[in-house]
């Protein structure tokens, strides 16, 4: 008598292309969320990179008005241009405190600036206080995305202007400087500086 061969055991075709497309759907899914996860996680970094870049910008112009000194300044052509001079889109000043870690011979007072180059905020700065001879300003970009700049100059009877100073005087600051900035990332910024 011959024996009756057992049955193959295995999956039919059918059975593999079933799991076949289950394994292809969880798949995709699995992927798209994954994708909305990476994209979220970008968009998220960028924005913090953005805020930080803001926030550091914000913090050196702050330095930079907190440390006026009410020293003038020789320029080229025997003039003396006021300890800050500022208008609506600009300003510049003499800063005190620039550090010298080499210990090279030179002042610890700084002549800066800042202003609004298209969409970029510069802040320049003077290798020497005293320019006798045309001083090469030189200008770093600050923060991007800057769609406008204003300084308003609040005297110390409160009084809002738009130029400092008001008059002659070398070497008076104001009472208090609003920046107010506008960026296409985090729209308005405004900071109101206390300086007496």
């Amino acid at each position: 008598m011959r024996p009756v061969p057992a049955r193959a055991s295995g999956y039919t075709l059918v059975e593999v292309l079933v799991a076949v497309v289950v394994f292809s759907i969880l798949s995709a899914s699995a992927y798209v969320s994954l994708d909305a996860l990476s994209q979220a996680a970008t968009g998220h970094r960028d924005r913090s990179e953005g805020f930080a870049a803001l926030q550091v910008a914000v913090a050196r112009l702050d330095a930079d008005l907190r440390q006026l000194a009410t020293r003038p300044v020789a320029v080229p052509g025997g003039g003396t241009e006021p300890a800050l001079v500022g208008e609506r889109r600009r300003l510049a000043g003499t800063r005190a405190g620039w550090a010298n870690p080499a210990g090279v011979k030179r002042s610890t007072l700084q002549r800066f600036g800042w202003r609004l180059a298209g969409t970029e905020l510069q802040r320049v700065r003077w290798p020497v206080t005293d320019r006798a001879n045309e001083g090469q300003a030189l200008a770093e970009t600050v923060l991007t995305g800057v769609e406008s700049l204003d300084f308003v100059y609040l005297d110390a009877a409160g009084s809002r202007l738009d130029a400092w100073p008001r008059d002659e005087a070398l070497t008076r600051l104001p009472a208090a400087i609003e920046v107010v900035m506008h960026t296409r990332a985090f729209g308005r910024v405004r900071r109101l500086l206390v300086l007496q």
